[in-house]
């Protein structure tokens, strides 16, 4: 099964990054052909 990291790259404070990374996580969770999984570098 394909494996797909969605990236969460902003590291100063305040960020929303997270929320986004969140909201794409969401919607592409409901495919079944891959794996996806937040990165907070």
């Amino acid at each position: 099964m394909l494996k797909i990291g969605i990236i969460v790259g902003s590291t100063r404070p305040g960020r929303n990054a997270v929320q986004v990374a969140d909201w794409v996580y969401s919607i592409a969770s409901q495919r079944k052909d891959a794996e996806f999984e937040i990165v907070d570098i």
